[in-house]
């Protein structure tokens, strides 16, 4: 019961609270371009940024129908919750526990919405990017457009990704990664290593 009424007041006040710190912070967009080209090709595309980052995109493309992969855990209930307020869809399940269920529905909503995955979530290793994303861009031709976010003035939480919130009017350089595409499952390495190289060329 604790835990209930504990979900429901962050469901109350973490959208609030994302909105007031958030719309202090010096958004800086670069490479924008890259973005908006690849949705006039391909439609729709797959949003890729760290675990860890996830407060930035959260307020960047709020109401944008934007479907974000979310684990089944009781940590990813709460972020569901919260981000729904902000106009995004959940779509449940990880490595761990209900992926092929997630693929699936992700490959459907792709026809017409942008997908949003955390390719080191849920449990890491932080900042080292998984194949879950690659398959998904395999199955659907779409590409994965790396989002970076490089937060000048923070805190970092003691979790498992050292949460990074922006400390208020913190300057942040949001930048997008070139587009990654996957034709092959014989390029999945390659292509792992490519996702990676793209976070870490900006840093």
């Amino acid at each position: 019961m604790k835990h209930k009424k504990f979900v429901k007041l962050l469901e109350f006040i973490g959208p609030i609270l994302v909105k007031i710190l958030m719309g202090t912070l010096r958004i800086m967009e670069y490479r924008k371009d890259i973005l908006l080209q690849a949705k006039k090709q391909h439609g729709t595309v797959i949003y890729a940024f760290w675990h860890n980052r996830m407060l930035i995109p959260a307020y960047t493309h709020i109401n944008q129908n934007v479907h974000v992969l979310i684990s089944q855990h009781r940590d990813g209930e709460i972020i569901a919750r919260i981000i729904g307020k902000l106009g995004f869809f959940s779509i449940r399940g990880s490595s761990r526990r209900g992926g092929l269920k997630a693929l699936k529905e992700a490959i459907d909503v792709m026809e017409r919405f942008d997908v949003a995955i955390t390719p080191d979530g849920p449990t890491g290793p932080k900042e080292t990017a998984k194949e879950g994303i690659l398959y998904l861009a395999y199955k659907t031709g779409k590409p994965i457009i790396p989002g970076i976010f490089l937060i000048k003035n923070k805190w970092e939480l003691n979790s498992w990704d050292n949460f990074q919130i922006p400390k208020p009017f913190s300057p942040v350089k949001m930048i997008y990664g070139n587009p990654i595409f996957v034709k092959e499952k014989g390029e999945l390495p390659d292509k792992l290593s490519e996702l990676q190289y793209e976070f870490e060329r900006y840093c």
